[in-house]
């Protein structure tokens, strides 16, 4: 009990330390443009599954405190970012969710910190940048998931230039540092050693002009899998609202000797194969998946629907431990990715902005649907099964008080399974809440 006090006290500390700083606290900086900021996140996440013996909960305390320098002679600047996790309180199975796994058998760690990003930032002119070191990344194919207490983070290298209305990127990275835990580690595939991955890297362009916006990208982890991505969305103007289509094509291929049996766990059912053994034997991928999707805005109603059909399984994961990073709009908010062989998929949104209730309070449903998913090894003949949620995500930034915002999910996901189709996953209700406080200073 006491030491659950000491972790209480600290975090309480941290959040009135925030408080009370004033608006004008006058802090020496290497140039005038350089920027710092303390995010708190209080975060709890509850799982409840079919399986009563597999349910966990989670309440823990995120702090980050994030330093970026203006432009040295505007040629320079840099950054690094501290962050801290504290474990108020845990039940079940919830290693390596938000913090990992303890020294006892299901237990994890009251606590951990590291520095989450590092790097060294050169301005290319006024049109872009290359930045060097531990850092957070965000596209299409790859991101620094932020649903945690902590964000993840990559080291290598990332690079952007500006053209009329286009960019172009790229990145290539040889280590990252994971959402629940302290260390640095190498890539790896499901089956093999840490670094067998030596390096993910990727290339892009992203092109916008008025209404229209193109986004293109190829990703690359290396001797394993290549992805390709392509989204065009267009904005259309009617009277007094506005009606947004969007599509794209999406592949994912087998791309080396590290692609065998097992390599994919999560997604591929390439160990029903028959004589396949795990880790040894060649598998191979050849992803393809599609969307459509269109978006209504009105006043205070947000409405929309999409349609995800996928031929061969397309594959989220990039290397071992990757998740979120989904292109498609039909994606769960936690969970499943519905990206199986053969599998269609329907959703339906409805928005509503709860502004006469409370500024800056906000609401969005989800329907989603998908059907005829199959064994990705064996076809019909291993595994058939349909997936459905329904979601809610209720978002209130806080007007009255500066950098103060909350936000509830709620996914309730259920199966309808006949074999084995591995992307599907278990029946589960997942509640999850975030309190994030941000202090700038």
């Amino acid at each position: 009990m006491a030491k659950q006090n000491v972790k209480l006290s600290a975090a309480m500390s941290a959040w009135l330390t925030c408080i009370a700083i004033p608006a004008y606290a006058d802090i020496d900086v290497l140039t005038k443009q350089d920027e710092l900021n303390i995010k708190l996140r209080a975060i709890y996440f509850d799982r409840d599954y079919e399986n009563n013996t597999s349910d966990d909960s989670t309440f823990a305390q995120g702090i980050e405190i994030n330093y970026k320098s203006g432009y040295v002679k505007g040629l320079i600047s840099v950054g690094a970012s501290t962050y801290t996790v504290l474990n108020y309180n845990s039940t079940g199975s919830a290693q390596n969710n938000i913090l990992p796994a303890g020294s006892e058998k299901v237990g994890i760690d009251d606590s951990f910190s590291k520095f989450g990003q590092y790097f060294i930032n050169f301005k290319l002119g006024n049109a872009g940048h290359i930045k060097v070191g531990g850092q957070k990344t965000k596209s299409m194919l790859l991101k620094s998931s932020g649903s945690r207490a902590i964000p993840n983070s990559f080291r290598g290298v990332f690079g952007d230039y500006k053209t009329g209305n286009t960019k172009v990127f790229g990145y290539a990275y040889d280590k990252w540092s994971r959402r629940h835990d302290d260390k640095w580690e190498d890539f790896s595939t499901d089956q093999s050693n840490k670094g067998a991955i030596s390096v993910i890297w990727g290339l892009g362009a992203i092109y916008e002009k008025d209404r229209l916006k193109i986004n293109a990208e190829y990703l690359n982890s290396h001797d394993y899998l290549s992805k390709l991505g392509f989204k065009v969305s267009y904005e259309l103007e009617l009277e007094q609202s506005k009606l947004t289509f969007s599509s794209g094509v999406f592949t994912s291929k087998d791309n080396g000797e590290l692609f065998v049996t097992g390599a994919e766990g999560g997604d591929l059912d390439d160990e029903d194969a028959p004589g396949a053994i795990t880790g040894l034997t060649k598998s191979e991928n050849d992803g393809l998946a599609y969307y459509l999707d269109a978006n209504w805005e009105k006043d205070i109603w947000d409405v929309g629907a999409a349609f995800t059909k996928v031929r061969d399984a397309w594959i989220e994961d990039s290397f071992n431990g990757d998740h979120g990073t989904n292109p498609f709009p039909t994606r769960s908010l936690i969970g499943a990715d519905l990206t199986n062989q053969n599998e269609a998929t329907w959703q339906a949104r409805l928005g509503i902005n709860l502004q006469a209730v409370a500024p800056g309070l906000t609401t969005k449903l989800y329907y989603t649907s998908g059907s005829n998913a199959e064994n990705s090894s064996l076809g019909k003949v291993g595994g058939t099964a349909d997936e459905k949620y329904w979601a809610i995500d209720t978002r209130y930034k806080v007007a009255t008080v500066k950098g103060l915002s909350l936000r509830w999910m709620f996914v309730d996901y259920s199966t309808d399974e006949t074999g084995n189709v591995d992307g599907v996953k278990g029946d589960r209700a997942d509640h999850r809440a975030y309190v994030d406080y941000t202090f700038k200073f």
